[in-house]
């Protein structure tokens, strides 16, 4: 067999990390001579720097560059540094790439997404249209076009309320001054609508998984935060066994037949031991190499599907098991970042741009 050669993206590792890098370490531990291409969008990226990081970096124009100068940028990538698959990490990326798929597959490279219909229905605008359709509980939310339209809204539900972005961005505002500032502040990071919706008190939940393209399942694993970040990330979970938790997840993959990877966000309402859905992440979370370190590899199990088309279905992880995110330094040299600063987007000079941390 050929070595494993494949591209992924959102290698920070540090404050809100993202889940490239334990995705590469994840597909290491199955394929230990695996070839990592790591697509940076920003030269700090820690991951970038570390041990176990990728064997080569390229940089790449945001996603907001439009989808034919980032389809140029891959093909040079691919030219000087091959790969056949690619596991994008970003919202922003898989929005974008999702409609491209017979563009990726004439650049020879192989992808998992979810079709666009199949996004726009879960996208936080629609999601609680799709919940409904599911016999799953959701907040009460509002899409609005403007800040006038959500002030509305938020007059009419009560304060505090959260407003948030079509795809990033959720802020819990108590009065209208705020819910201004902060509407103002999304729609010129991410355009509109802003969605405006009613807070809730509970645990949280979070279900990782990938969806067969057939409405069903290759495996899935339930968490419970433990330790919940400012941003509200999860620095700490635990691992849970709940039948509750299992049957939403099986209506929404049934529902939607969602392709590739997936998380689901919960809060179990203390109102009503209700759990209610808040958003569905089309990706592998950061928090991928948890489960992976337990047996549950899903980033093996997504290659396994892009080499055969099928998959072993998955073990589930043991209850009780948690993990805990631990800070450490990566170091680096100076002229690495050079070389992938000369070779942003920002520059005029494109050259490619390649650092290798294996001799």
């Amino acid at each position: 067999m050929k070595p494993i050669r494949i591209a992924v993206s959102g290698l920070h590792r540090g404050d809100n990390p993202q889940p490239g890098a334990s995705i590469a370490a994840a597909i290491r531990q199955a394929w230990p001579d695996a070839f990592i291409v790591g697509l940076v969008y920003n030269a700090f990226e820690s991951g970038v720097y570390a041990a176990d990081g990728p064997d080569a970096c390229h940089a790449m124009p945001y996603p907001t560059a439009g989808l034919a100068a980032y389809l140029t940028r891959l093909a040079e990538v691919r030219a000087a540094t091959p790969f056949d698959w690619f596991i994008p990490t970003l919202d922003a990326e898989i929005v974008m790439l999702a409609d491209a798929a017979a563009e990726l597959a004439a650049l020879g490279i192989g992808v998992r997404l979810p079709d666009p219909a199949m996004l726009a229905s879960c996208g936080k605008a629609k999601l609680p249209d799709l919940a409904a359709r599911c016999g799953v509980a959701s907040p009460g939310t509002a899409v609005a076009r403007d800040v006038g339209e959500a002030l509305e809204y938020a007059e009419t539900a009560g304060y505090p309320v959260f407003l948030k972005g079509p795809l990033y961005d959720a802020t819990l505002v108590h009065h209208p001054a705020a819910l201004a500032a902060a509407g103002a502040a999304i729609l010129a990071d991410w355009g509109p609508p802003l969605l405006v919706q009613e807070p809730l008190s509970g645990t949280e939940f979070n279900v990782m998984g990938l969806g067969d393209g057939a409405g069903g399942l290759l495996g899935s694993c339930a968490v419970r935060k433990l330790i919940v970040s400012d941003k509200g990330k999860g620095n700490g979970s635990v691992v849970v066994r709940d039948q509750r938790l299992d049957e939403l997840t099986r209506r929404l993959m049934a529902e939607t037949r969602w392709t590739g990877p997936f998380e689901l966000e919960f809060i179990r309402d203390q109102r009503d031991d209700e759990y209610r859905l808040i958003e569905i992440n089309p990706r592998f979370p950061a928090w991928v190499g948890f489960p992976a370190q337990l047996g549950t590899n899903f980033p093996a199990a997504w290659v396994e599907w892009m080499l055969t088309g099928s998959s072993r279905p998955l073990p589930v992880p043991p209850p009780g098991r948690f993990f805990l995110r631990h800070q450490i330094e990566v170091t680096g040299d100076m002229g690495q970042v050079s070389a992938l600063l000369e070779a942003m987007p920002s520059s005029t000079n494109h050259e490619l741009t390649t650092h290798s941390n294996k001799s």
